[in-house]
Parts: structure tokens; C-alpha cells; sequence
């Protein structure tokens, strides 16, 4: 997945699970608490089967986490059934100094060549501001060049096609929680409705975006508002060998399929629909995924039960990822056909 500093370990036991309503919008700025939508198309979410592009576009500036992809990879995805793919995207490391903030022409270029292959492909688009580590440690030091990150993001992409969709921020957590994070949130949605009035945008809760924190949302009376959650349960699982976590890293080896497990599954797939009727509002899986290093029998089956437990309950989801890490294909080998007959089985 993600060369993720930081652990889920504590948070898989230390949140309860939560169904209640987003967190009511009086603690946001009064003048992006009621944003003013121009039509209702968030009803009409379009969106059932999507793959994360991972570790390209949002690894630091200079790095390199993996191949980047081409044309070829949107078509492939296309082909093999999947309709939606979302981009992360670390706009945060190409940006200029204060006021303008301007991002980096040459990136920009980079992203928009990956939107235009994915819309000439027949996919729908959620792109993203991924990996943003600074407006976690210092919310506040940060808002105004979040705010200018999106006025351009925002603008440059405001004459797309209305299926490519805006989430103004990848997994808050750590100091951007609570009212910090809301107010992040009601900024990027009034930000971006002054160049989109009807554009699909993707809110994701604090503390990871998990399913135990969907309830910390921005409330909004935004039509076109959609939400989304993260699920890599059990963390010890998904995350072994996951090296970069250091000594984060899940000890130890585990399969996964016990009666525990697929409770805590089950009880996931609980919050999400009880929140999706509570706030109106389409609601679906962001990132979902187990480490490549796990056994293959035993992520085929995890992938399987989390994608049948998602779209019985008509929840669309998004496999972390594509390529890279987590993987469903690699450039010399091809898809993993084990798994992409599991999440393209009907």
C-alpha cells in the first residue's frame, strides 16, 4: 500500500464503532458550511468497482515507490471490467512559495496525462490530495496553502466531464482531527464549489478515514456530497511485512477467516450502510488491500469476502492498488488472475 509512518494497530482496538451523524458543521467557517450545489447528481453515484493507481503520482518529490503508468495501464483496467480509478496525488511536494502557491507545471502535466488516459478510457476519475504530512503535524500553519492547492486543482479541472471527482484530503490524522479537520474540509468544499457548483466531492473522516470515525464528517447540506471509507481489517493481516511501518510492522504470521473476523467484516459493512442512511448520502470503500508478501490463498480470500460483503450491501469500493505495492498486476507478470477473478466475478 502506502510507505504509510504510522500504526493502526492501537486504533483497531482503541475506537468504538460509531453510526451515528456526521459532526454538525457549526464549527466550520460560516461561509463554506452551506456551499450551494446547482444540481442533485451525487444521487446518481456512478461507481461500483475502482482500483487505486498507488505509489506513482503520490510518492515524494524525487522518489520514486514504483513504475509510473501509461495509457496501457487505464485500457487494461477498462478492459478487465473495473469502471472507476483513483489517483493519489501529493500535489503538497510540487507547489512554490507564498501567496500563489503555485503547483509545478511539469507535475501538473504528469497528472493531467493520467486523467486524460483514464477518461479516454472509459473510467470515471477521483483524484485526490494524497500524503499531505504537513497540514497533519500543523493544521493551522497550513490551511491557506490547502486552500490554494485546491483554487488550482479545482480550476484547472472544472471543465472535465462531471464523472471525475474531487477528495479534498487522503486519510487525516495525527493534529488534524476534530473541528481542525472539519474546518479543512468546509475550506476545500467552498473552495472548489466556485469553479465546480455540481461537482461529485469525497470526504473521509479522521484518525485514517477508517469505518470507526465515518461520523467525524463535515455535516453539509452539499447535495453533491459523497463520503468515504478506508478498511484494512484486521491490521495485523493486511500489514504483515509491511516494512516501512519499521517497528509498526504487524509481528508475527496470521490467515484470516475466523468467526472473529468475519464479524468484525460484518460489523464494518454495518456502520457504513446505517451511515449512509442516516446522512442521505452515497458512501463508499476508499482503500481495501493486503500486502503482497501475505499468503496468496489467504489474500485471495480476504479480497473475495470484503468485495462480496461491500457490493451485497451496494457498496462500491476501490482496491489499494493497481500496481506497485499491494498489487493486482505488475508490469512483468500481468494481472494476478486469482484475484481478478474474485473482484471481477459477479
Amino acid at each position: 500500500m502506502k510507505h504509510w509512518k504510522k500504526s493502526k494497530l492501537a486504533l483497531a482496538t482503541a475506537m468504538g464503532l460509531s453510526m451515528s451523524l456526521p459532526v454538525n458543521a457549526q464549527d466550520a467557517p460560516a461561509a463554506a458550511a452551506e456551499p450551494a450545489a446547482s444540481a442533485a447528481v451525487a444521487a446518481d453515484f456512478q461507481m461500483k468497482r475502482c482500483v487505486n493507481m498507488g505509489n506513482a503520482l503520490e510518492a515524494p518529490s524525487g522518489a520514486l515507490w514504483g513504475r509510473s503508468y501509461s495509457k496501457a495501464d487505464y485500457q487494461k483496467i477498462a478492459a478487465a471490467g473495473f469502471d472507476t480509478v483513483r489517483i493519489p496525488v501529493r500535489w503538497s511536494d510540487y507547489t512554490g512559495p507564498a501567496p500563489d502557491y503555485q503547483i509545478h507545471p511539469e507535475f501538473a502535466g504528469l497528472v493531467d496525462n493520467n486523467l486524460k488516459w483514464a477518461l479516454t478510457s472509459g473510467l470515471n476519475v477521483i483524484v485526490n490530495v494524497h500524503h499531505y504530512e504537513e497540514i497533519m503535524e500543523d493544521p493551522a500553519s497550513q490551511m491557506e496553502r490547502f486552500r490554494m492547492i485546491w483554487d488550482q486543482v479545482s480550476l484547472r479541472y472544472s471543465r472535465l466531464p462531471d464523472n471525475v471527482w474531487f477528495e479534498v484530503l487522503n486519510e487525516p490524522f495525527k493534529n488534524l482531527k476534530g473541528k481542525e479537520m472539519r474546518q479543512a474540509q468546509a475550506l476545500a468544499l467552498a473552495t472548489i464549489r466556485r469553479d465546480n457548483p455540481d461537482r461529485i466531492v469525497i470526504l473521509g473522516g479522521e484518525e485514517w478515514s477508517g469505518i470507526r470515525t465515518l461520523a467525524t464528517n463535515l455535516a453539509t447540506d452539499d447535495s453533491n456530497v459523497v463520503y468515504t471509507f478506508h478498511y484494512y481489517d484486521p491490521f495485523s493481516f493486511t500489514h504483515q511485512e509491511a516494512t516501512w511501518l519499521g517497528e509498526n510492522m504487524p509481528k508475527g504470521k496470521r490467515g484470516w477467516g475466523s468467526d472473529a473476523d468475519k464479524a468484525e467484516l460484518a460489523n464494518a459493512v454495518e456502520v457504513a450502510t446505517a451511515f449512509r442512511e442516516a446522512v442521505g448520502r452515497p458512501v463508499f470503500l476508499g482503500e481495501f488491500g493486503v500486502n503482497d508478501p501475505v499468503d496468496k490463498k489467504q489474500r485471495v480470500k480476504w479480497t473475495g469476502a470484503v468485495k462480496t460483503a461491500m457490493e451485497s450491501a451496494d457498496i462500491p469500493w476501490c482496491l489499494w492498488s493497481y500496481d506497485n505495492t499491494f498489487a493486482l498486476h505488475s508490469e512483468e507478470n500481468g494481472w494476478d488472475e486469482d484475484m481478478l477473478a474474485v473482484l471481477t466475478a459477479d
